[in-house]
């Protein structure tokens, strides 16, 4: 698990530090190059943006601040995990007052200047959080990052403590008929000021993993490896796992509507309260 850091009060010598950690700003050692290997994102959120380019940010927080509307209540506190580069909290940022920004690579936090008060470095499964908040949500299927039902359960719980009674968590899945139907578009290679790279997608179905592997060669010719892993659950899966929770589904929508998903839908947006 890697160490909680607050971002708002980072130096711009500590940015610097961090930032020369990166491929290509100092030479790795064999340990570091390992370490590499496994921290989601640390070298992919230098391509990230253009990797994707093709993502209407704006009608993804258009569609979030919608299922916010479901809490009857004004000036809403809000915490958005698994932020990523902060696109969507860019749209967002005027909407909510009292947000908050968390994710689990900081590379993916330095990698965005939006002016935000809390910017926090943190486990989703394992979130720090005194303060409780009225509305939390998820994008881009990262909760598909938790490769057990373990691990979700317990992101699920994570969320629950921190959230206030009437609080509404949403999150959004990618489900079998997205890898289907979209594996052949995410064998891609290119290039991204100045830096190579290769995506390696593959789905197997019995083991439910979507596995995305990319090689990234940097502007002086060296080359490193991330190994991105999704848990693709089945469509129930999802209800029974949350019914092992203080949390019931309010609600599960095709993505980006509000209507009924299902087991064949590519998308799925779930809508959870708490138990009475």
């Amino acid at each position: 698990m890697e160490q909680l850091t607050i971002l708002p009060v980072l130096a711009l010598q500590d940015q610097q530090v961090c930032l020369r950690l990166l491929c290509g700003q100092k030479k790795l050692s064999a340990t570091e190059v390992r370490i590499m290997l496994v921290k989601n994102y640390s070298n992919v959120a230098r391509i990230y943006s253009h990797l994707m380019r093709s993502i209407d940010y704006k009608m993804w927080a258009t569609y979030i601040l919608k299922l916010s509307r479901t809490i009857k209540k004004k000036n809403i506190s809000v915490l958005e995990l698994a932020c990523g580069s902060g696109e969507v909290a860019g749209y967002l940022r005027k909407k909510f007052i009292d947000y908050t920004l968390c994710d689990l690579s900081l590379q993916m936090l330095l990698s965005f200047d939006h002016q935000f008060a809390n910017k926090i470095n943190c486990d989703i499964t394992a979130l720090p959080f005194k303060q409780k908040f009225d509305f939390v949500f998820s994008t881009f299927d990262s909760v598909n990052y938790l490769l057990t039902k373990t691990a979700f359960i317990k992101m699920l719980n994570s969320v629950e403590s921190c959230l206030e009674q009437k609080g509404v968590f949403t999150f959004d899945v990618s489900l079998v008929e997205n890898s289907l139907r979209n594996l052949k578009h995410l064998n891609r290679k290119g290039e991204f000021r100045g830096i190579k790279y290769q995506q390696i997608s593959s789905f197997n179905r019995i083991k439910q993993i979507h596995q995305n592997k990319f090689v990234i060669t940097c502007e002086d010719g060296s080359a490193v490896t991330e190994n991105h892993r999704q848990r693709v659950f089945s469509f129930e899966d999802y209800f029974d796992m949350i019914s092992k929770t203080k949390f019931y589904v309010y609600g599960c929508y095709e993505a980006f509507s509000f209507s009924n998903a299902s087991p064949k839908s590519e998308r799925a947006q779930f809508v959870l309260k708490k138990r009475n």
